[in-house]
């Protein structure tokens, strides 16, 4: 059963609900003196708070779209292989016929692609406007000029509808196009964590985890082209929580990829769990250490950063890079008095980070 259908998640409330319901019913039936009818009702009554416990928790990771299935929770990740699409060419009018409209027209594109340059295999979502649709049902690639490609990015744990369910990004592309007369937002979701419940800060650890930075950046990209017509335009970067730091770091490692990024609730060095080993995460900490990364561009990377005084690690670690000296950078920093670290917080800071950030590149771009 999949751990997110309607079915699986209805079981274990009637199990759980049911259970507590016919055990306060039938209490005086069940009810006897003896350890031995003790110890029956202790255990009745511990699998029922199993049962609440589990069907709490499947609504709850339904409704903020952390796991997509079982493998995808215990650590193995979902395999997706067989689901895999051929993306040598633009958006065919089929796979547009089958996409999502939400309610304001944007369309909803899912796809599982296998990355050219990673090797991996996962799902990337589109967030498509009905103009970019009518010109690649005609087979016609998007006008770079016409359009505001950005690449969103989740914290950890999360899948890519995260941000459609609960960010309601179709709606913060409304706002946007409306603050951005003669430019839309179209959006590339991709999912950030490719390893099952393995926290890789979209980074390339090593040989034994899969290559999450290569999988964000050259074949996210090279998807985007092939399958929206682009050439050398850049992509905006967008991440909350982990997807934050994910998009400052992707878009000062790569600036031939991406026009620059908007952080929210971020941090600016890796946070690997602690119980990975002790080298790996010295090794991360040198590999990906800002600093050094900004000293190698050569132009200035519009980035902006936003954190909230009530979500401590996000505020103390914002308040630590802006610290030190960032010539390379064209640091905007939005900063709330009230928040901690959710969702309610993060929904309206993303769309002003995003005019700001193509107010800033759009005269490279045109």
């Amino acid at each position: 059963m999949s751990m997110t259908s309607t079915v699986t998640i209805t079981l274990f409330w009637i199990l759980g609900g049911g259970g507590l319901l016919g055990i306060l019913l039938m209490w005086g039936k069940i009810y006897r003196r003896g350890l031995k009818n003790l110890i029956m009702r202790t255990l009745a009554l511990l699998f029922i708070n199993i049962f609440l416990l589990i069907a709490i928790g499947l609504s709850f990771n339904k409704s903020q779209g952390f796991y997509a299935d079982w493998s995808d929770l215990f650590g193995s990740g979902v395999n997706y292989e067989s689901k895999i699409v051929n993306y040598s060419e633009l958006i065919p009018p089929k796979v547009l016929k089958s996409a999502v409209r939400a309610k304001n027209g944007y369309y909803i594109v899912h796809e599982v692609i296998k990355g050219k340059y990673s090797g991996v295999s996962n799902k990337v979502l589109l967030l498509l406007p009905p103009s970019a649709v009518k010109s690649l049902e005609i087979n016609q690639p998007l006008n770079p000029k016409k359009y505001a490609f950005t690449e969103f990015l989740t914290g950890f744990p999360a899948e890519p509808e995260m941000w459609l369910k609960i960010l309601n990004l179709h709606e913060i592309a409304q706002t946007f196009n409306v603050n951005n007369p003669g430019r839309e937002l179209i959006g590339i979701i991709p999912q950030v964590n490719i390893q099952g419940n393995v926290d890789l800060e979209c980074m390339n650890i090593s040989k034994k985890y899969l290559s999450a930075e290569t999988w964000l950046a050259q074949d996210v990209k090279h998807y985007a082209t092939t399958r929206l017509g682009l050439n050398d335009e850049k992509l905006g970067l967008a991440g909350v929580s982990t997807g934050g730091w994910c998009a400052a770091m992707l878009a000062i490692k790569h600036p031939d990829l991406y026009s620059g990024a908007v952080s929210i609730a971020g941090y600016y060095r890796p946070a690997l769990p602690r119980t990975d080993p002790q080298e790996i995460q010295d090794a991360m900490n040198i590999k990906y250490d800002l600093g050094p990364l900004e000293e190698r561009l050569t132009e200035t990377i519009p980035i902006y950063l936003m954190a909230s005084k009530g979500d401590k690690y996000s505020f103390r670690e914002t308040q630590r890079y802006l610290s030190k000296s960032h010539p390379h950078l064209a640091i905007n920093y939005h900063e709330i008095q009230h928040g901690a670290h959710n969702f309610h917080v993060w929904r309206n800071q993303i769309e002003p980070g995003l005019s700001w950030l193509f107010s800033q590149s759009r005269s490279s771009i045109n």
